[in-house]
Parts: C-alpha cells; sequence; structure tokens
C-alpha cells in the first residue's frame, strides 16, 4: 500500500477491506455494526466519495480518518466542501501525534479539491481532545453556532448534550 505519510513511528496509508477485522480487532469493537460502518466507508471510498485513512504506529493500527470530498453531512453539508468524518484513534495510542498525522494527510488530499475543509465535532467534554486539537489546527467555527442533529439550535432550543449537539468548524486550506 502506498503510504501518505511517514515520520518515525507513524505511517498514514489508503485503508482496505482486508484492514476491516485488524481495525476492530485494534478498537475492542468487532460488533456487526462497526463491520458494517467500516464496510459502508470503503464502499464509498470505491465510488470515489472518500478517502478512508489509517494509521499505523509502529507497524500496528491505531487509528483512523475519512475524508468526503463533498460532503453530504454535517453543518456544512452539500456545501461542496471536503469534510473529515470520523477521526479515531484507539486509547493505548493516544498522544502520540496519530491525529495530528491522520488530519495533514486528510488535509493534503482535500487540498486537491478545494481550498477549505471543515469538520464538526461534539461539544460534551468527551471529546474535549478533539476540540483542541481542531483550534490549534487553525479551524474556526462557522459562525451559526451549535447543531443539533445538524440543524442550527436556535436560540433557547432544548437539545441534549450528546454526540448529536455540535460545532461546525472550517479552515482555509
Amino acid at each position: 500500500m502506498d503510504i501518505l505519510f511517514s515520520s518515525k513511528n507513524i505511517d498514514v496509508r489508503i485503508m482496505s477491506c482486508d484492514d476491516i477485522p485488524f481495525i476492530c480487532k485494534a478498537d475492542n469493537d468487532e460488533s456487526e455494526k462497526n463491520i458494517a460502518y467500516l464496510t459502508n466507508q470503503l464502499a464509498n471510498q470505491e465510488k470515489q466519495e472518500c478517502s478512508a485513512l489509517l494509521a499505523l504506529y509502529n507497524g500496528k493500527i491505531a487509528g483512523h480518518v475519512f475524508l468526503y470530498y463533498k460532503c453530504r453531512w454535517g453543518g456544512l453539508a452539500n456545501s461542496d466542501l471536503p469534510c473529515v468524518i470520523d477521526l479515531k484513534v484507539f486509547e493505548k495510542y493516544r498522544k502520540n501525534g496519530i491525529a495530528t498525522a491522520l488530519m495533514d494527510a486528510a488535509e493534503k488530499i482535500a487540498k486537491k479539491h478545494n481550498d477549505k475543509i471543515y469538520l464538526d465535532v461534539c461539544l460534551n467534554s468527551e471529546y474535549g481532545p478533539a476540540q483542541r486539537l481542531y483550534v490549534k489546527r487553525g479551524y474556526v467555527p462557522d459562525g451559526k453556532g451549535a447543531y443539533y442533529e445538524e440543524k442550527v439550535c436556535e436560540t433557547n432550543a432544548i437539545c441534549k448534550n450528546d454526540s448529536e449537539l455540535t460545532l461546525c468548524l472550517i479552515k482555509e486550506l
């Protein structure tokens, strides 16, 4: 497989169907739901809608991210902008620069499609490290406020602080 990014301990490459069982094992989630999710992402990659990127740390699967070239989800859905979906670094590999390597590779690919990129980040504390990473990388809010279930939360709207409460962030590449 072609390496898209390489450093001392980290390689980022395109994900393949053969990787799915190993990803699930590394993530401690061998559920049918996770297998179906990854299979769907790779089907979208086959249709050339996205790039599925896999990070290896010292040769072991450590995380992944999906870059959609014209995203259909999130705050800027259907805006013809590339979008980062589901950046994930597995617990035991965190704080090793893997998220940064995945984002570097995703942004490099996105630049071939547009001069901007966006992503949605959950607002609950579980996603605090991701929120900080994106701000440090130059992502800024789109200015519309919080989203709930991909719709702008109007002033005084009642919503739940779950994975559907997000902030849409955008970056000039």
